[in-house]
């Protein structure tokens, strides 16, 4: 699967639609294949801050436009969180490739969908 941005992830939101290709772009370097523990490491504390950071904002946003499906939403991030602790937790008691590329996988495949539904969902009731 390659990962990175596309112009079908544009929700119509310039703030958002740019954290979501930097989310993209960090993924984007774990799914390259072998990668020196450190940079992993770093791709995976860059995630950890950018989920608190970007859905501070998204969460923000939804709630200044009154955003009926908010709860449905903030799920869905709590979702990414735990994977995004759980994977972190299994990266800190040992590396291997394999991790690595279930990182990868799992995250780019959740951020996906969740760009591709949830957030369109919200992007939509802004443009109105």
């Amino acid at each position: 699967m390659t990962i990175g941005w596309r112009d079908e992830y544009a929700i119509g939101h310039s703030e958002i639609d740019q954290d979501h290709r930097s989310l993209m772009d960090a993924l984007a370097v774990l799914s390259s294949g072998y990668c020196e523990a450190d940079l992993v490491d770093t791709q995976i504390k860059l995630l950890e801050r950018y989920t608190i950071e970007h859905f501070a904002r998204e969460e923000q946003l939804m709630r200044g436009i009154g955003y009926p499906d908010i709860d449905a939403h903030l799920a869905l991030h709590d979702q990414f969180r735990d994977s995004v602790r759980r994977l972190r937790a299994q990266w800190a008691a040992g590396y291997t490739p394999e991790l690595q590329a279930e990182i990868a996988a799992e995250l780019s495949h959740w951020l996906e969908k969740h760009i591709l539904a949830a957030d369109h969902d919200y992007g939509a009731w802004l443009r109105k």
